[in-house]
């Protein structure tokens, strides 16, 4: 039988998952992680590759289920079986591989859509230079697996993606999956954050990412580790 993606959902409200699964253009499975529970009785062995979402949940605050995440991907890791990370994920990448020494709180929260350079060291050709991608975080990542290489930066957060060959991890502090209309519904569900933090929430409705995110990333991922 063949194997699939399994998407490692954290969210809270327990949509991301669907939404990133929907992007893949191979088999791929959710496997939800419940609010207040541990991590759930998986196998790297289980499936092709894991993507681990975002989630409200900070990364420099333990949930009950972090020591079994921690644990996971490192078996992962050892397995050699691909990891891609977002946002929430890609700092529990971090976490998991460095320490808690590998994550911080930024100095304040990063939320629209927001422009971010794709740097040549991007492990697939066609993405490069300045793009428009949507974001919502207050932690970040600070340092990275030795050899890693840092794929995409902004004055904001200058890990905003990193590659690892050896390692088999691919995270991105942004999240591909929102297209507009998603990520904008996404935004106006927030205006309490927007208008907390001074920011005009109208105007962020009237931008747009500038490339199909979903699309290239995830495909990106996919053909980075030849899982197509």
């Amino acid at each position: 039988m063949n194997k699939s993606v399994a998407v490692i959902d954290y969210s809270v409200d327990g949509l991301s998952g669907e939404l990133i699964s929907s992007w893949l253009r191979v088999p791929s499975v959710v496997i939800k992680v419940i609010e207040g529970e541990q991590f759930p009785s998986i196998s790297p062995d289980d499936h092709i590759a894991f993507i681990h979402s975002g989630s409200s949940h900070s990364i420099v605050k333990d949930s009950p289920f972090m020591n079994g995440a921690v644990d996971f991907i490192r078996l992962a890791v050892d397995s050699g079986v691909p990891q891609m990370g977002i946002c929430y994920g890609h700092q529990l990448l971090a976490r998991a591989t460095i320490g808690l020494d590998a994550v911080a709180r930024c100095s304040d929260v990063e939320l629209g859509w927001k422009e971010v350079e794709f740097l040549p060291q991007w492990p697939v050709s066609g993405l490069n230079g300045k793009k428009t991608v949507w974001q919502s975080h207050f932690d970040c990542v600070v340092k990275i697996p030795e050899g890693s290489v840092v794929t995409a930066t902004n004055n904001h957060t200058g890990i905003q993606a990193f590659f690892n060959r050896d390692m088999n991890l691919f995270g991105t502090q942004f999240h591909p999956e929102f297209d507009r209309k998603k990520g904008n519904e996404c935004f106006a569900k927030d205006a309490g954050l927007f208008k907390e933090k001074s920011i005009d929430l109208d105007a962020v409705l009237a931008s747009a990412p500038d490339f199909h995110t979903g699309q290239v990333v995830f495909n990106h991922f996919l053909k980075t580790f030849g899982l197509e």
